[in-house]
């Protein structure tokens, strides 16, 4: 096995949408005040067009204009079911099959029909975290869950989605931050034999708008680097389609390079090393992985990646 495949660090610059100044990160982003009321303009959550992070913009929608919560849902979900920019996703459209949105007790239902079914889990993750982070801006409103048809919603094992409230999603907003930022993480490579993982520190620069689930998976596929004693887990040309993370399920989302084995290393290195890795960020207690957008895929040919996958130490070194 070679070591260090893409060895140097590359600085990618993403160019992330911005449609809010600085200003608006620190006054807008639907914080009580002291007093207890939100502040005028509410802030809208809108999905990035590569469908991979939220984006915020702010409103004219001042709560005190509105004649109690209800109109307030009605102004919020009406202004989340269109955008007129090419560089952002509505939410709540037609086209993800939005319904009706009702109030019980502090609780907003969402109700969509059998097109949101269509979607992928991360994009239906996306749709319901942008949902979730505007209309919890709402005083009175603690959550939102949503229905199809009716019925609750489920997650990739089948089991019913509850009430989510904006702490329920890892932040994820594509919003533009000029300066980089660095941080610490601890990444697990193959070993020499490719039948263990090498736990690793590393110290990485990056710009402040990349999510830590993102970067996580970014810098495994890049590879260890020069000073670093262990050896690849994944094929370098492996595309990340996004990340998201939803009450501690990281959805990774990547494309059929991953289940060829360009790589020289056991099955269970390859997937744990992925696991474990993000599971180390403390958000993040289980992953789910996606093909394509895909779940129901074997992984060559052995393992299932159709059900969500715990942190495994006993093939840490």
């Amino acid at each position: 096995m070679k070591k260090g495949l893409h060895n140097k660090l590359k600085r990618i610059w993403i160019s992330a949408l911005c449609v809010v100044m600085l200003a608006g990160l620190l006054s807008g982003c639907g914080v009580a005040n002291a007093d207890g009321n939100k502040p005028a303009g509410l802030t809208l959550y809108y999905i990035t067009s590569d469908i991979d992070s939220l984006v915020t913009v702010s409103s004219a929608i001042d709560p005190s204009s509105y004649d109690g919560q209800a109109e307030l849902l009605d102004a919020l979900t009406d202004a989340l079911s269109e955008t007129t920019d090419s560089r952002m996703v509505a939410p709540l459209s037609e086209e993800n099959g939005f319904v009706s949105a009702k109030i019980i007790d502090n609780q907003v239902v969402l109700d969509f029909d059998e097109l949101i079914s269509a979607k992928d889990v991360i994009t239906r993750t996306l749709i319901m975290a942008a949902a979730t982070r505007t209309i919890t801006q709402i005083k009175g409103i603690d959550s939102v869950s949503g229905t199809i048809n009716g019925s609750p919603m489920l997650n990739s094992a089948g089991m019913v989605i509850g009430p989510m409230s904006a702490d329920s999603f890892m932040d994820n907003e594509g919003l533009q931050i000029t300066a980089e930022e660095r941080t610490q993480l601890t990444l697990y490579f193959a070993n020499e034999t490719g039948d263990g993982l090498t736990r690793i520190t590393r110290s990485v620069v990056y710009s402040g708008n990349i999510p830590m689930d993102k970067l996580v998976v970014m810098q495994l596929i890049q590879g260890p680097q020069d000073n670093e004693d262990c050896y690849p887990v994944i094929d370098p040309n492996t595309k990340l389609i996004n990340v998201t993370t939803q009450d501690g399920t990281c959805y990774v989302n990547l494309d059929s390079t991953f289940l060829a084995p360009g790589v020289n290393v056991s099955n269970d290195v390859a997937i744990y090393s992925i696991v474990d890795s993000l599971i180390e960020l403390g958000s993040v207690n289980k992953v789910q992985f996606l093909i394509d957008s895909d779940s129901d895929v074997m992984f060559r040919e052995t393992v299932s990646l159709n059900t969500q996958f715990d942190r495994n130490l006993d093939i840490v070194e």
